[in-house]
Order: C-alpha cells, then sequence, then structure tokens
C-alpha cells in the first residue's frame, strides 16, 4: 500500500459559484455604455515650450501639442490630423477670419542643368481649412487632416514622405509645411498676421500582396536549363544581356559571341517587386555554357549583386533623367555546380536596406526614389576583349511595413498609423 503524501499536502482547489442563468456579454463593434472604449485624442497642452511646440508671433501664439517622437519637428503619420490650439494674447481687436493652409514641396537643383533653386521648386499640395473661433474664448482649437493623396495631371497620386538628398550642389527635397494666417480688423486698416511651421511628413507602406521569401526549389528537366524557375507561379525570369565594355565598333567574333551567349544567363525573382525595409528579397542567377564549359566558372568567379538606392529627377524640357545612386546592400550568395557541365546554379538574398529605414515613391515628371536590383558577371580583365560582361538590371518596389500592418494599424489607432520614424534618417532637420 503506497500513501501520496505530496498531494495530501497540498492545498485544497478553491470553490467557484457558477450562476448559469447570466449569459455571456456580446460583443459588437459599437461599444456598450458598460464597456471600455479608446478614445483618440491629443495629450492637454500645457504651454511648456520644452515639451511641446510651441511658435509664436507679435500676436499669435500657436501650440501642436507635445513633443511625441524625440524628433526636431512635428511628424504626422498616414491619415494623421495636426491638433493644436491658437492663442491672441496681446490682440487689441476682434479676429476677422483664421485659417490654416497646408503645403507640400518639391525642390530639385542639377548641376547639369544649370537652374536656380527657385526654379527648381514645385507645390504638388495645396490646400485651406477654416479655424473656427470664437471672441470670447482665450484660445481657438483646431483639427486639420493631413490629406495622404495629392492631384496630379488629373489622377490622385499618394503624396512621398518628407525626404532630403544632397551631393556636390545636386539636391532633391520634399519638405511639408503648415501656415496659419489671422486677419483682423483696426480703425485704420485690414492687417494679416502669419506663421509658418514646417513638419515631418513620414507615413507607413506595406505590400498588398505578401511578398514570396523563399524561391521554390529549381527544376532539373527543363529543356532550356537557364530557365529552371520559368514554371512556378509568382516568379519571373529575365535574360541578362551581354555586352563588350569598349567604345570601339565590335569584330565580327564579337557580334557571333554575343548572339552565341544571349540566353545564356538568367535571373529569377519573385513577382510582384515589392518588398518590406529590412526583408531579405530572394533571387537565383542560372548559367548554361554547354559548349564552353569553363566560362560558367570564369564569370562566377566576379559576380556581384548589389541594391542600389537610386535618387533621380525626372527628365523635362529636353533635358534627360538625372540621377544618383547609392548602394543599399550586397548579396549573400549559395553556389551550387553539380548539375551538369557548364551548368551552374547560384542562389543567394539580399537585404532592402534597415528595417523601416527604406521606401520608394514617385512624383511624375519631376522626381522619384526607386530601388534597382544589379547582377553584374565580369571576366578577368585578360579576357574583357574576348569575352563579354554580362550586366542586368531590375527595379523594386520597398515599403516601410510588413504586409498587413498599415491596415491593422488603421483598424486599432482609429484610421490613424504612427509616422515611420525610422524615416527620419533621410530628412533635414528643421528646428
Amino acid at each position: 500500500m503506497t500513501v501520496d503524501v505530496i498531494s495530501s499536502l497540498e492545498p485544497p482547489l478553491p470553490e467557484y459559484e457558477l450562476d448559469e442563468t447570466q449569459t455571456l456579454p456580446a460583443y459588437s463593434a459599437q461599444a456598450r455604455s458598460t464597456e471600455c472604449l479608446l478614445q483618440f485624442e491629443p495629450a492637454r497642452r500645457t504651454g511648456c515650450p520644452a515639451c511641446e511646440w510651441i511658435f509664436e508671433t507679435k500676436h499669435m501664439k500657436v501650440n501642436l501639442g507635445r513633443k511625441a517622437w524625440k524628433l526636431n519637428s512635428p511628424t504626422y503619420g498616414l491619415n494623421a490630423t495636426i491638433d493644436g490650439s491658437i492663442q491672441f494674447p496681446n490682440l487689441a481687436h476682434p479676429l476677422d477670419s483664421l485659417q490654416a493652409t497646408i503645403e507640400g514641396r518639391l525642390r530639385v537643383a542639377c548641376p547639369e542643368r544649370r537652374t536656380s533653386m527657385e526654379e527648381g521648386t514645385f507645390v504638388f499640395l495645396r490646400y485651406t481649412v477654416p479655424v473656427e473661433f470664437n471672441p470670447d474664448l482665450p484660445e481657438s482649437t483646431f483639427s486639420v487632416p493631413v490629406s495622404p493623396t495629392f492631384k496630379h495631371a488629373g489622377k490622385s497620386l499618394i503624396c512621398p514622405p518628407s525626404f532630403f538628398f544632397t551631393e556636390s550642389n545636386y539636391i532633391l527635397e520634399v519638405s511639408y509645411q503648415i501656415r496659419f494666417d489671422a486677419v483682423w480688423k483696426t480703425k485704420r486698416r485690414r492687417k494679416l498676421e502669419s506663421r509658418l511651421v514646417g513638419f515631418y511628413y513620414l507615413p507607413k507602406t506595406s505590400p498588398v500582396i505578401p511578398p514570396i521569401c523563399v524561391l521554390p526549389p529549381a527544376s532539373r528537366h527543363r529543356e532550356n536549363p537557364p530557365l529552371f524557375l520559368q514554371g512556378p507561379d509568382r516568379m519571373a525570369s529575365f535574360p541578362v544581356s551581354p555586352s563588350f565594355q569598349t567604345n570601339r565598333t565590335l569584330t565580327s567574333c564579337q557580334m557571333k559571341s554575343l548572339k552565341r551567349l544571349s540566353n545564356s544567363i538568367y535571373l529569377s525573382i519573385p513577382i510582384p517587386r515589392v518588398f518590406t525595409a529590412g526583408q531579405e528579397i530572394p533571387f537565383m542567377v542560372s548559367l548554361s555554357f554547354n559548349e564552353d564549359p569553363c566560362l560558367a566558372e570564369i564569370l562566377c568567379e566576379n559576380i556581384a549583386i548589389h541594391l542600389y538606392k537610386r535618387v533621380g529627377i525626372a527628365g523635362r524640357g529636353g533635358h534627360s533623367a538625372s540621377e544618383r545612386s547609392t548602394i543599399v546592400s550586397s548579396a549573400v550568395l549559395r553556389k551550387n555546380s553539380g548539375w551538369a557541365e557548364g551548368v551552374v546554379v547560384i542562389k543567394g538574398s539580399i537585404r532592402a536596406g534597415d528595417a523601416g529605414a527604406e521606401c520608394s515613391w514617385s512624383i511624375p515628371d519631376y522626381a522619384y526614389v526607386k530601388y534597382v536590383l544589379r547582377v553584374s558577371l565580369r571576366p578577368p580583365a585578360s579576357l574583357l576583349n574576348h569575352v563579354p560582361t554580362f550586366v542586368h538590371e531590375e527595379e523594386f518596389g520597398v515599403c516601410t511595413s510588413s504586409w498587413g500592418v498599415v491596415d491593422r494599424e488603421l483598424v486599432s489607432g482609429g484610421g490613424k498609423t504612427t509616422p515611420a520614424v525610422a524615416l527620419s534618417g533621410s530628412v533635414r532637420r528643421i528646428y
């Protein structure tokens, strides 16, 4: 006979009374009086210059609320509203009108075109919102929406984020500002006083379709060996074109070589080509040189795959587009040459920059920021006149947030999202 000493020493479980007549609460989209409802309201203003954004003129004091994001300017995200208050402590005459105007500006300067800074300024967004005021109250509160879109050539386009890029007198800047205009009448004339406030607009973006993170296995049964990934859905393969890096006229042997090797190398990538900043982009490079097996190994010795960020000013007025490129990241490669003689498959991935810190955008006919995957396979210097160089580029879209993040924030945040603060690394200091 055994005795369970441990169980006998344990305290008895508590007893609960179940009221079977009471039904479980029903959940709905509309909160009842007994339920807790989160209120998305701005924090109460205290008037502290160290902890709030306060801007003053001779008669006007604008308060845009607390400094929430530890940046050097007021910052707003997607579908945000600029909430604040205006006081007129030294105004001896009653107000006639009070309004706020939001502007989005694109400023470009390109040394190749010899245009001045003012000539390269384009206002792509402008609208005015009246601010209600009561002469009997010491301050007037306002809530001005920041439009996520603007009109251009009859189309509704997404507003780009605040952005600043400069390199050797080449400047591209997207800036936003809000201007408060107060008008009052004196005995002699009508007076206007304005206060201009710059702010950061850093909206979050995310892919519409979840991107592919892992490529499917390559098939060994293709009639054309380079097209290993031609069949799978949501995949695309592109030939990597050969060329000779020379300014001279190509010889007949070089022309024949280009024609013979035109379908020897392919790049396979996922589609759609939209990824999240910080995410790994998978790809595959397949080489097939059945007639010249040694070329596959020679070209693999000097392969370079980089992701470039290209800041560009669109071609207008007879000028061609002007771009500046910076390397965002380099690829990590995995080589597999056990397929057949002269056949090499290289799979790898490349990171789309730092998490949340990259975003592609465009203002048609004016400027853009895009990301390009560049694949380059070069022969040794001693063979440059005999073996062509293979180069190919594919453009990718980059978003700040992962798939579904923006939609979830819009639901949980009352139709708004928090700013993409990591984009602040690409803006100019305002205050």
